[in-house]
């Protein structure tokens, strides 16, 4: 059955001229937040920008004991009715970490991610890096953290190919190229939001197509998204689409984009999920179909007879 989410990527803009200027960015942020009540919103992706200017190591918290950010986030949390993706410096085991605190719709805290590939300037501040990639089961989906400089390594990447998540929260300083934003939707099937400054930031698709993004005109991207999805290849389950679109018309949605030969199929409905169509029509699944092509041609290079002149042995 179709899921929606409003996904909101508001940019960071600051007065602060100096690290660690506390109060006047919880300030800006508050406001920035305060300037989405309304609008439905049902998660804020926010910009690593938070932390960085706003605290020091000294002024790193704690989720036991919440202090002036993170519990400015949660009554912003509370006011919107919505899910943040909060940047925050959180201090646990006596260690300081760059993480993301994701909070419930009710203040409460959901998880934290913790940075797990720090800049060399950041561990020469004294910050630690996390271990692990961290996806967190909400009301809006799987949520998976990225944040900044994370973005260029591949070990966390595959993490989180595994763990599957339905939006990745991509918290930073630096915009990392469409084509390796994208390229992180792509393989891991989700969606992908970015709070970045100024602009550039937004969502995209799991074929990493952009949504909506921030610009001059636009300072917080909106987008919204349907979790209940099937990403599929064409080979084999094309010829199934229009036959699809006839049974269920508005009920369905199938998303081909021009270059990469798969298609994203999404139920529109209450009635029935992307999966129940896929069993109906016996589609197959893009994973599954990658899978018996690595079978097939393995089998193909082991029951190859060998050229003339040539051995298996």
């Amino acid at each position: 059955m179709s899921k929606y989410v409003h996904i909101a990527t508001p940019t960071f803009e600051t007065a602060a001229k100096t690290r660690g200027q506390l109060d006047l960015v919880i300030s800006e942020t508050r406001k920035g937040l305060q300037d989405l009540r309304g609008l439905g919103v049902d998660l804020v992706v926010m910009c690593e920008g938070v932390e960085a200017y706003a605290q020091t190591l000294d002024t790193a918290e704690e989720m036991d004991a919440p202090g002036p950010m993170l519990s400015m986030y949660q009554e912003e949390a509370v006011a919107l009715n919505s899910h943040i993706a909060a940047s925050v410096k959180i201090r646990e085991g006596g260690r300081v970490h760059n993480s993301q605190v994701f909070i419930s719709p009710s203040g409460d805290f959901l998880g934290v991610y913790h940075k797990c590939n720090l800049t060399i300037p950041e561990l020469e501040k004294g910050l630690s890096p996390g271990t692990k990639a961290v996806t967190i089961d909400t009301e809006v989906g799987r949520l998976g953290g990225i944040i900044c400089f994370d973005l260029n390594f591949r070990w966390l990447l595959d993490q989180y190919i595994v763990q599957k998540p339905d939006i990745l929260c991509f918290s930073s300083m630096y915009h990392g190229s469409a084509m390796v934003q994208g390229m992180w939707a792509y393989e891991c099937r989700s969606f992908f939001a970015s709070g970045l400054p100024i602009y550039e930031g937004g969502t995209l698709n799991p074929h990493g197509e952009m949504l909506d993004r921030t610009h001059r005109s636009n300072r917080c991207s909106h987008a919204r998204v349907n979790l209940d999805r099937v990403l599929l290849h064409c080979d084999y389950n094309g010829v199934k689409f229009q036959d699809i679109r006839r049974t269920y018309g508005a009920e369905v949605r199938i998303d081909v984009p021009a270059h990469t030969g798969t298609a994203i199929l999404y139920s529109e409905s209450e009635k029935r999920s992307a999966m129940d169509i896929c069993q109906e029509f016996d589609l197959e699944q893009l994973d599954r179909y990658f899978e018996r092509s690595l079978h097939a041609n393995a089998d193909g290079r082991a029951s190859a007879a060998p050229l003339k002149g040539e051995s298996n042995v």
